[in-house]
């Protein structure tokens, strides 16, 4: 495992130094030195060095120290680990610069071996011309004899130089080289030192920590709950503050809102009000005076007449042509209107208006109150968020404390990590220890390659199996299973490696693989599939980074056990039992995909880093193959505890539907026991699929071209892909050659892949007229296709029970 990766995952579960319990650390280091101990008893003082002799001393003065001893160091250890730490830290900084200078000096040297080499190359070449030219200048000795002599000269001129270039510049490497060595020398004496200091440091800080008594770990574990209780309360009171906050903040908003409307609508009502008991008043006033006027006159014209009537009764006719009753009359219609005004005077709307104003001063003074009473909740308000600053300022003050607390602990658990990674290599040393336990135990006790027979024609094959299956000698029971459904479930073998097994209980859903595996002399495990399962973890187990060991499951030891090579040419069962009591879209999605895959290519991935020491079939030391020996067979209920399969696991999957077994036979108990190889039986299901390959195409063809599809694709939206068609020309050769007829098959696949609940039945979006269409559809192209016999009969069950629900509703 990564060093980055593995300081994480530590800095989650490592505890720090000042917050440990004492016990603890106590009991691990006392352990840690133990192991160590015996590391050295086992590899010997002189392998580890100084550092060895220091750790025994440090185990010894463990044993030895005393509880008051340990008690006073106790107190400095916190100052004495940041020191160390600190001192670590220039350490390391002063060995990172005395490597970077190791390596300019290096890369020096190299280049100056490099300048060295170009010279003496380019010193050769000089050479060999200078030699060509010494053999021509030869040939013409006789001549030119000055000339010779000249290019002597020359070439000794040369020679010297050749030679003085050579010997200064291996001068010049071994200078270099004896500086170089000298450098080294200097570094090496400097880490020899840092590592005897770093090596009196931890012996120190060793003697330290194993001087906690119990007394100090008990008070720094109670210390470490009440911190943790007071940071739960901090975090619980900052919530509460800011709720509060937030509320008070509101009603403040709406307190300010609501005066500011009661205000203004305190002055809008008011000058509303006052305009308008001036404006009626007036109005009123002007009227009342027009109306008093009008009287004054009605009066005087009242009394003229009565004088002029009384003055002259025996002038009547001086009125002209008028008559007395006219005159009456006329007497008669003033005094109607003057009533008529003296009504309307009285009716006048002043009274309203006074009513209507005396209503508004009530609802005056009751906004004023409500102001009032929101003034008083403000004041209140205010107070209460005062004293909340206040309290959020002293959790700010706490928040900063613990803050520091932190990073104090931070050093120490840093420190305290490095301290245990050392152990931990110590250990591994010694060790050597693969996480995968089980797995390498199954490598020992499973070398031997097992016999295996080859598997007879499927009839003969199916027939004897029916007969296997069914008497158990060493329980001494039977199972008996018609030859239909052991038809179906080898049909099922070679189309999938994931069959679901479901009915009601007691119909031996758990007994047909286990006795099959029985039978042909294979292997079987059976999982319990519990409720809580969520990831392929819950199913195949996890690696533990921090104890190094792999958790294997049952189903990781049994998809081993099937490629080991006493089992890798049997096949192997892996029962899911109750498997959809969890979702198995996601504790088996892994799987779903993988089965998909070409056999080579099936596999799943333990760990991310190779690990030393692994089982001998694990990939890279981190993986592992699904065989192509293995099938896994699910058994499920449908009740109110379980959950329904997705359409992508009943599409991947052979389904079957086991019926109580109502009749029995004569059981054959004289077939002995026998184990047939898988590799003969992946040939007999090839070979049944490429003899019977065109009858299967003709059959998908007819279907395609029929108006069962067509009535399947527009009324129900359903239709089939490729991996029917695969499905197909697996499942149906192989069903023939078992003894079966295509129409048994056929009529199978369709009741489970297409016609299923939730798929063509068991929706809200059909009718009775669609169930009829499609089951007239289905009949006509039984009939029509000359190669299938009998009737769709599991279909037509299927569709019969789906039209009865229908005319129900």
């Amino acid at each position: 495992m990564a060093k980055g990766k593995k300081d994480k995952k530590e800095k989650k579960e490592f505890k720090p130094a000042s917050t440990v319990k004492p016990t603890e650390s106590k009991s691990e280091i006392g352990n840690a030195l133990s192991a160590v101990e015996n590391v050295l008893e086992n590899k010997g003082n002189a392998q580890l060095g100084a550092l060895g002799n220091l750790i025994v001393k440090a185990k010894t003065s463990n044993d030895a120290a005393s509880d008051e001893q340990k008690q006073k160091i106790s107190a400095s250890l916190g100052n004495d680990v940041q020191a160390l730490v600190g001192e670590l830290k220039k350490v390391i900084a002063n060995n990172k610069q005395l490597e970077a200078e190791n390596s300019q000096t290096l890369s020096k040297n190299k280049q100056t071996q490099e300048c060295s080499e170009e010279v003496k190359k380019k010193v050769e070449l000089d050479k060999k011309e200078l030699e060509g030219k010494s053999k021509q200048m030869t040939l013409e000795q006789n001549k030119n004899a000055e000339e010779t002599a000249r290019v002597a000269e020359l070439l000794r001129s040369l020679n010297e130089r050749e030679i003085d270039a050579e010997s200064g510049f291996g001068k010049k490497n071994i200078e270099m080289l004896e500086k170089f060595k000298a450098d080294k020398d200097l570094l090496s004496a400097q880490s020899i030192e840092q590592k005897v200091k770093l090596e009196n440091e931890i012996k120190k800080l060793l003697t330290q920590r194993d001087s906690l008594t119990e007394e100090d770990n008990n008070l720094i574990d109670k210390k470490l709950k009440e911190l943790k209780t007071k940071e739960n309360e901090l975090e619980e009171a900052q919530l509460e503050v800011a709720r509060q906050r937030e509320k008070n903040e509101k009603t403040l908003r709406q307190s300010k809102f609501n005066i500011d409307d009661v205000e203004a609508y305190k002055r809008e009502l008011y000058e509303d009000v006052k305009a308008e008991n001036v404006h009626q008043l007036s109005t009123l006033k002007n009227r009342n005076e027009s109306l008093e006027q009008q009287i004054e006159k009605f009066r005087q014209s009242d009394s003229r007449y009565l004088e002029a009537l009384g003055a002259h009764a025996d002038f009547g006719r001086e009125f002209g042509d008028e008559s007395p009753q006219k005159v009456a009359k006329k007497l008669t219609e003033y005094k109607e209107q003057i009533q008529i005004l003296k009504e309307k005077l009285d009716g006048s709307p002043s009274k309203h208006i006074e009513d209507q104003y005396k209503a508004k001063c009530r609802e005056y003074d009751v906004l004023d109150q409500a102001h009032r009473d929101l003034q008083q909740e403000q004041q209140k308000a205010q107070v209460k968020m005062v004293k909340m600053d206040t309290s959020v300022i002293a959790l700010e003050e706490k928040e900063k404390q613990k803050q520091t607390i932190l990073k104090h602990n931070e050093l120490l658990e840093g420190h305290l990590r490095h301290l245990q990674d050392d152990v931990d290599n110590l250990l591994n040393l010694k060790q050597g220890k693969s996480p995968f336990e089980a797995l390498l135990k199954l490598d020992e006790d499973l070398r031997a390659r097992g016999i295996t027979e080859t598997v007879p024609s499927l009839k003969t094959f199916v027939t004897e199996l029916q007969h296997r299956i069914a008497w158990d000698e060493k329980e001494s029971k039977t199972l008996y299973y018609s030859l239909k459904d052991i038809q179906l479930f080898i049909a099922g073998l070679s189309m999938s490696r994931l069959h679901i097994l479901q009915g009601i209980s007691g119909t031996g859903k758990t007994s047909l693989p286990i006795a099959f595996a029985r039978a042909v002399g294979g292997g079987c495990e059976i999982i319990s599939v519990q409720a809580g399962w969520r990831d392929k973890g819950d199913l195949i187990g996890h690696f533990n980074a921090f104890e190094k060991k792999f958790y294997e499951q049952a189903t990781l030891q049994a998809l081993y056990k099937a490629q080991c090579p006493t089992y890798a040419d049997r096949p192997y069962i892996i029962v899911l039992d109750e498997m959809n009591i969890s979702r198995p879209e996601q504790y088996f999605a892994e799987f779903l995909s993988a089965l998909e895959l070409d056999p080579i290519k099936r596999k799943l991935t333990l760990m991310t880093s190779s690990q030393n020491n692994a089982p001998e079939l694990l990939i890279d030391g981190k993986g592992i193959k699904i065989p192509e020996n293995v099938w896994f067979v699910g058994t499920a209920n449908h009740d109110e505890t379980t959950y329904e399969f997705a359409d992508k696991t009943y599409d991947r999957a052979h389904l079957m539907t086991l019926p109580r077994h109502k009749h029995t036979f004569e059981v054959d108990k004289t077939l002995g026991p026998v184990t047939f190889s898988f590799s003969s039986l992946e040939e007999a299901f090839e070979e049944a699929s490429k003899k019977h390959a065109d009858t299967v195409a003709s059959i998908i063809q007819e279907m395609d071209d029929s108006d069962f599809l067509e009535v399947l694709d527009n009324e129900f939206n359903v239709n089939w892909g490729n991996r029917f068609e695969r499905h197909l020309m697996r499942f149906i050769p192989v069903m023939l050659e078992c003894g079966s007829n295509i129409g048994i098959a056929l009529d199978h696949m369709l009741a489970t892949k297409v016609l299923r609940e939730g798929k063509a039945t068991g929706r809200y979006d059909t009718d009775g007229e669609n169930i009829d269409n499609l089951i007239e559809a289905l009949e006509s192209f039984w009939e029509n296709c000359t190669s299938l016999k009998g009737k769709p009969e599991a279909c037509l069950k299927l569709l019969n029970q789906e039209l009865k629900k229908k005319s129900q509703t």
